[in-house]
């Protein structure tokens, strides 16, 4: 088993190092991450300039690719730029917060496993919620990262072409998370978003987003209502965002 790693915090994140960790003991682990923080960049990918790319020496990983570059960019180095050996999956992650519902348009730990998902490697993008003032005990969260992935890479949990998953735990105790993951849909109700005005100079408003990620909308049934209440969950995610509409030919 090989696998591909990433992040959207940068190379030197715990949860990188943490997912290297998890990652090490089921295969070969490859990681290509940003040199940066690229956190709620979404999709962007470089496709004008040149792209920096650092091979350097560091623990945990050994040999690692700094890429001056966004999530999706780090994926598309790893599988087409860098001549590395082709991954059995593309994981991306551990992001310190959670990816849940419409966040996965915002989020550069999805946007990497979409990535993959594109090019035609299998992925996950994996989170973990923070409920302040709550930490994360990494050392934990490495062990169930590595039970539920390794669950969700067996033959029984393999997505078809054009699908990833997308994992969220939640903000428990690390030695009382769940032993069962839930299969929850992806909320589609809004963030409440607003804004606070910090500063006005003339013509020129400085404004402050201020929304309550756990004051966005819940259905009960959705990843959001599940994470909030202490599960883990693992939402089917398909590339396909066409809506049905009556002017499409039939088949």
């Amino acid at each position: 088993m090989r696998f591909l790693i990433t992040n959207d915090d940068g190379f030197d994140a715990p949860g990188l190092a943490a997912l290297f960790t998890a990652l090490s003991e089921i295969g070969e682990v490859d990681v290509v991450a940003p040199a940066l923080c690229q956190s709620s960049k979404g999709h962007a990918v470089n496709t004008k300039d040149e792209i920096r790319v650092d091979r350097e020496s560091l623990e945990p990983f050994g040999e690692v690719y700094v890429a001056h570059a966004s999530p999706a960019d780090c994926v598309r180095i790893g599988l087409r730029g860098l001549g590395l050996k082709q991954p059995d999956y593309v994981v991306a992650g551990i992001n310190p917060g959670a990816n849940l519902g419409v966040d996965l348009y915002y989020s550069g730990t999805a946007a990497a496993a979409r990535e993959a998902a594109i090019l035609g490697i299998p992925s996950l993008a994996i989170s973990r919620y923070i409920r302040p003032p709550g930490g994360i005990n990494w050392e934990q969260l490495t062990k169930h990262t590595r039970r539920v992935v390794g669950q969700l890479i067996s033959d029984d949990h393999r997505l078809p072409n054009g699908q990833f998953w997308n994992v969220n735990f939640p903000a428990a105790p690390e030695d009382d998370h769940p032993t069962e993951f839930t299969v929850a849909p992806m909320g589609l109700l809004s963030h409440s978003v607003g804004f606070e005005t910090r500063q006005k100079d003339g013509e020129t408003t400085y404004l402050q987003y201020t929304a309550d990620f756990r004051g966005r909308g819940k259905t009960g049934e959705c990843d959001v209502s599940h994470v909030l209440d202490g599960r883990i969950t693992v939402t089917p995610v398909d590339l396909c965002t066409t809506a049905p509409h009556t002017g499409f030919a039939s088949s």
